[in-house]
C-alpha cells in the first residue's frame, strides 16, 4: 500500500520571472518534490490523469502569478490503487471526475485553481480536505464546507481559515517581500498532508498540521529565493 497517491496533471511551466524564462515541471510535481524535501520517506505513487503546459508571470511585488495554458493536452483514465491518502490535484480542471466514487479507501484531499467550478459540486461529498486560494474563492467558504466530507482549508498570501462548518482555525502568517510563490499553495497542501500522515490523522493535530504546512512551506519558498541567489 502507498502512503499517498497523488492525481490528476502534470505540468510542463514555462515561467517568466520580469525577463527571465525557465522551464520546469509543475502541478502534482511540486508535491512530490515537498515531499522529498520533508525528507518523509513515505511511499508516493504518481498517477497523471492529464499531462499540460502553461505559461506563467511571476510578479514579485505583489506575490501573485498569473497563468493561461491547456492542462490537458493528453488525458486517460486514472487507475486507482491502495493508499492511505488520495490526493487529486486541479479537480476543476480535470475532464472527468467519476473515478473520485471509486476511491473507497484512505483520506481524500483535492485543490483547485481558476476555471468552472460547478462540475465539482456532485463529488465534494467524498473530499475530506479540499484546499483552496483565496483568488479561486468562489463561495462563501462556511457555505462550501458544507459541502465537502471533512475541512475547506482557505489559505492566502498572510494566512488560513481551515473550517468544516461549525469550528475554525485561523493562521496569520508574516507576507515576505519580493518571493516567488509559484507553486506555493501545491508545496502547503504537501507540507499538510506529510504532517496529517505522520499524525495518523489526529483530530488534536490539525491545528498544528496547519502550522506545520505555514512554516515548511515558507521554509521551502526561502530556500529557493536563496538557491537562486
Amino acid at each position: 500500500m502507498y502512503d499517498l497517491c497523488i492525481y490528476g496533471h502534470m505540468t510542463v511551466d514555462h515561467i517568466f520571472d520580469g525577463f527571465q524564462e525557465k522551464t520546469t515541471l509543475g502541478a502534482m510535481a511540486n508535491v512530490w518534490n515537498a515531499f522529498i524535501e520533508l525528507n518523509t520517506n513515505f511511499k508516493v505513487k504518481l498517477n497523471p490523469i492529464s499531462f499540460g503546459e502553461a505559461v506563467i508571470v511571476i510578479n514579485r511585488n505583489t506575490s501573485e502569478r498569473i497563468g493561461r495554458g491547456n492542462l490537458n493536452i493528453t488525458t486517460k483514465p486514472p487507475s486507482i490503487v491502495d493508499a492511505r491518502w488520495h490526493h487529486i490535484m486541479y479537480l476543476n480542471q480535470l475532464p472527468d471526475l467519476s473515478f473520485i466514487k471509486n476511491i473507497n479507501s484512505g483520506i481524500i484531499s483535492a485543490d483547485v485553481t481558476a476555471g468552472n467550478m460547478d462540475k465539482i459540486i456532485p463529488y465534494l461529498y467524498k473530499i475530506d480536505y479540499l484546499f483552496i486560494s483565496d483568488e479561486d474563492l468562489f463561495m462563501d467558504v462556511h457555505e462550501l464546507s458544507k459541502k465537502v466530507n471533512g475541512w475547506v482549508i482557505l489559505h492566502y498570501p498572510d494566512g488560513s481559515i481551515t473550517t468544516n462548518g461549525k469550528s475554525n482555525i485561523r493562521k496569520t502568517t508574516p507576507i515576505i517581500e519580493n518571493l516567488d510563490v509559484l507553486g506555493a499553495g501545491d508545496i502547503f497542501a504537501a507540507c499538510f498532508i506529510a504532517s496529517r500522515l505522520k499524525s495518523k490523522g489526529t483530530l488534536n493535530s490539525l491545528e498544528a498540521s496547519i502550522k506545520y504546512a505555514h512554516e515548511n512551506t515558507t521554509k521551502m519558498l526561502l530556500n529557493r529565493k536563496k538557491n537562486e541567489n
